[in-house]
């Protein structure tokens, strides 16, 4: 799911534009509860192989067991995001949004449900994992337990799912759907049968509007503002769709980067980047100055979703951009007014 805003639709402009506080973040991993360490390992390997969680141990004894592993990863993630001081409670119920990106969440049940379907049929399918059989069902665990009661939504764009999610998130911030948000990055691999590989785990934000943090005199780590955008790829064949693109990209970094706390005055922000090799990657490369790198993009949505935790000490911009057009771009600034130095990390 991509935004597409006409230039000239101020209302929504400013929507786009909302800031989010980051009250509280969890992170749960093979590699560790750390953004910062989870970025390091880069996806090499999986610590433990298949046993690095235990529901027993992160969710409790009964009630747990039959749950996809995703959902199980986003229960536990949200909770350590609770602990660190998100109060999605603070408001009523019915006030409470939750917001879930996912790439590859659900695929591998997705795959054991086909089978078992076509080789014995429906009946065989489990009673514990057969209302999972539609993406937008992995977050109604987490609804339940923290009773997001206002809106839910599910973004499972290929790359920018968490950028994407934070911009839905934003839109429905300002417009008044909710007061405050619960957004959700979770992966699982990627099924052999589809290629294999990609990320496992899950990020989660406790998020408000700033306003809402400061009066209820909440720690706030940092506060995020998303864009996100389409480029059609195949006007990036003509010099006339290059410029257009050109401009919007550059429209969308003023968006970002105007007005937020620490600003770019007086220091460039580090940037994360999560591209391919497309010529909607090179495209964004170019607005930002930089170098489109060399490595390949991260599977799944969780890469940029850690970027955003790990940049809430600092600042920065995380950037995500795929081939088939979705651009995703989250500006965020610490708490205090302060910036990292100037880097490009590619991944």
């Amino acid at each position: 799911m991509s935004v597409m805003l006409p230039e000239t639709a101020a209302p929504v402009r400013e929507l786009v534009r909302s800031e989010l506080a980051v009250t509280g973040v969890g992170v749960v991993s093979p590699w560790g509860d750390s953004a910062g360490d989870v970025l390091a390992a880069g996806g090499a390997g999986r610590p433990g192989g298949e046993g690095w969680f235990d529901h027993r141990v992160r969710l409790g004894a009964r009630g747990y067991k039959y749950l996809p592993p995703a959902a199980q990863y986003v229960l536990a993630a949200a909770r350590a995001a609770v602990a660190d001081g998100g109060r999605p409670d603070a408001v009523p119920a019915d006030r409470r949004g939750l917001v879930l990106a996912t790439g590859a969440g659900l695929a591998g049940l997705f795959d054991a449900m086909d089978a078992t379907v076509a080789e014995e049929g429906a009946g065989a399918l489990s009673p514990a994992t057969a209302p999972y059989f539609a993406v937008n069902v992995l977050g109604n665990r987490l609804a339940a337990e923290l009773e997001l009661k206002g809106f839910a939504l599910t973004v499972a764009t290929p790359g920018t799912a968490a950028a994407d999610a934070l911009s839905a998130g934003a839109l429905a911030l300002a417009a008044g759907r909710c007061d405050s948000l619960v957004l959700a990055a979770v992966e699982e691999p990627v099924p052999a049968g589809r290629g294999g590989g990609g990320q496992q785990g899950a990020v989660v934000f406790a998020l408000e509007p700033p306003a809402a943090a400061r009066a209820r005199g909440a720690r706030v780590h940092g506060t995020v503002r998303a864009r996100s955008l389409f480029l059609a790829p195949n006007s990036l064949r003509e010099r006339a769709g290059r410029e257009r693109a050109a401009r919007r990209l550059g429209a969308a970094l003023a968006d970002l980067t105007g007005g937020l706390a620490g600003g770019l005055e007086g220091a460039a922000p580090a940037v994360h980047l999560d591209l391919d090799g497309s010529a909607v990657a090179q495209t964004v490369a170019a607005a930002l100055g930089s170098p489109p790198g060399t490595a390949a993009a991260s599977v799944g949505c969780l890469t940029p979703a850690l970027a955003v935790a790990h940049a809430l000490g600092a600042g920065g911009l995380v950037v995500a951009a795929r081939g088939d057009g979705h651009v995703g771009l989250v500006r965020v600034a610490p708490s205090v007014n302060a910036l990292s130095s100037t880097g490009v990390l590619a991944c």
